[in-house]
């Protein structure tokens, strides 16, 4: 199963989707970057967490989801710019973060708090260091992350007859 076919399975219900990474630490800016390139839709709320998503949790909350979307550079152990969509199970395996809070944390208070189901599009990152640009293989599964993602949404838009609705950009403290 390809994944868009995977994501169009996953993304049921109310969704939140939640972008993470660090913007100034190379490959670390994936899920941030995807989040601010996705467009919302009726049902589908996108949330541009950056380095600190623990900050965004009431909004999340706020949601009522049924479905959350995280996506973040995750070290797989595999090549540069591999992507894999996880489940909360297989979440909670990966600890390695950049972020004050590890994914792991994260999906474990989303799974204890709420009742919904949490998957992770991971994105092996390249290099992570401070100031440092995307590599060529982040960037690149990025777009296609993007791509897949926008088509997902429209989709759910469309069924909905509702236009695009804007990614929330920038950090808002809890």
């Amino acid at each position: 199963m390809n994944l868009r076919e995977q994501l169009s399975n996953a993304m049921q219900g109310n969704v939140v989707v939640m972008g993470i990474g660090n913007p100034c630490c190379g490959d670390d800016a994936a899920g941030s970057r995807v989040a601010q390139q996705i467009c919302g839709a009726p049902g589908v709320r996108v949330i541009d967490a950056q380095d600190v998503p623990e900050n965004y949790l009431g909004q999340v909350m706020d949601q009522r989801p049924d479905t959350i979307l995280l996506i973040d550079c995750v070290d797989m152990k595999s090549a540069p710019g591999s992507v894999a969509l996880f489940d909360e199970d297989r979440t909670t395996a990966y600890w390695p973060s950049t972020h004050r809070v590890p994914v792991c944390q994260l999906v474990d208070y989303l799974e204890r708090t709420t009742n919904v189901r949490i998957f992770l599009i991971a994105i092996q990152p390249h290099h992570t260091g401070f100031l440092q640009p995307m590599s060529v293989e982040v960037l690149s599964s990025v777009e296609v992350i993007t791509d897949v993602l926008n088509e997902v949404v429209e989709m759910r838009r469309m069924s909905a007859g509702a236009e695009c609705a804007s990614p929330l950009k920038g950090r808002v403290p809890a």
